[in-house]
């Protein structure tokens, strides 16, 4: 086990926020000012610091470091973004602290972000923690490691759905055999290539939409330049770029027109202004005292 301490201001890192706003779901408070989590393999324990966080973990500093960012300059990543859109600064005060998650393990952000679609931030985080408690625990840590492919595909369509999954039961299923028939480095070999491939490949798996496929590229694999685009970047997106299209469905087409704007406005940061985008709308909905919607693409 190793214990590290990092030195940062909340206004650098807000952990709560990072790992509570649909970036990852397997995160949780475990007493006042501690919170526990995992990635894959690798578990951590964050006790907060008057200036920053006392860290356990079976992995060691540099992953940490590399699951949140810590060596981008967040106060560069949000001049930045303000200077390509002016319009998002409130957006970005709102928000201090909030970084682009980096996770090390594509294969738990695949099956996570395959319990979104058509749900909310809290069934997707009870889906998510059922099927990370078929895996092994970590030593010394509060958590467990997210199971291996094998477990997965050994799951049953009814077995899910009795645990409350739905018709994902069966997506769940299909994509966790495809793997085990493309091979355990498919996966993560898809970081390998540009985005265009990773997202038409992960488009080839069972049931797998857009709006699943941009999620895994931006969080999984990496792909800064992936704007997924579910109810509330979309709300967003009407709100600030396309007021003509207010009230109107979010069909693949307007998907794939909002995408590309994105992109040619923040470029690399696409991801980054996403995250900002999708959480404050989130936001937004909830203070206006509304049941958290679910996340649809019309076909």
């Amino acid at each position: 086990m190793t214990r590290f301490e990092i030195r940062v201001p909340d206004r650098d890192l807000d952990l709560p926020l990072c790992v509570s706003c649909g970036q990852v779901f397997r995160w949780r408070q475990v007493a006042e000012g501690v919170w526990a989590g995992v990635d894959g393999d690798d578990g951590y324990v964050c006790r907060r610091l008057p200036d920053g966080w006392e860290v356990s973990t079976n992995a060691d500093e540099a992953s940490f470091r590399r699951l949140f960012q810590l060596d981008r300059r967040l106060a560069e990543v949000e001049a930045n973004i303000v200077g390509l859109a002016p319009e998002l600064a409130p957006y970005v005060a709102r928000l201090p602290g909030l970084r682009l998650m980096r996770p090390r393990c594509a294969r738990e952000v695949l099956f996570s972000f395959l319990c979104t679609s058509n749900n909310n931030l809290e069934r997707i985080t009870k889906m998510v923690r059922w099927l990370g408690d078929l895996g092994d625990p970590i030593e010394g840590l509060p958590v467990r490691a997210f199971p291996p492919l094998e477990r997965l595909a050994r799951l049953d369509e009814a077995e899910l759905r009795r645990a409350g999954f739905g018709y994902r039961a069966r997506t769940i299923v299909a994509v966790a055999r495809k793997l085990m028939e493309l091979g355990e480095d498919w996966l993560h070999g898809m970081r390998r290539v540009g985005y265009e491939e990773a997202h038409a490949s992960l488009r080839g798996l069972p049931g797998v939409g857009p709006k699943v496929a941009d999620c895994v590229c931006l969080i999984g694999l990496h792909f800064d330049e992936a704007a997924p685009i579910d109810t509330h970047l979309w709300q967003a997106a009407c709100r600030l770029f396309f007021p003509e299209w207010a009230g109107k469905a979010l069909t693949e087409a307007r998907y794939r027109q909002v995408g590309r704007a994105l992109r040619e406005r923040f470029g690399p940061l696409t991801g980054w202004a996403h995250q900002y985008l999708f959480y404050d709308n989130l936001l937004r909905w909830r203070s206006r005292g509304s049941a958290e919607r679910a996340d649809t693409l019309a076909p």
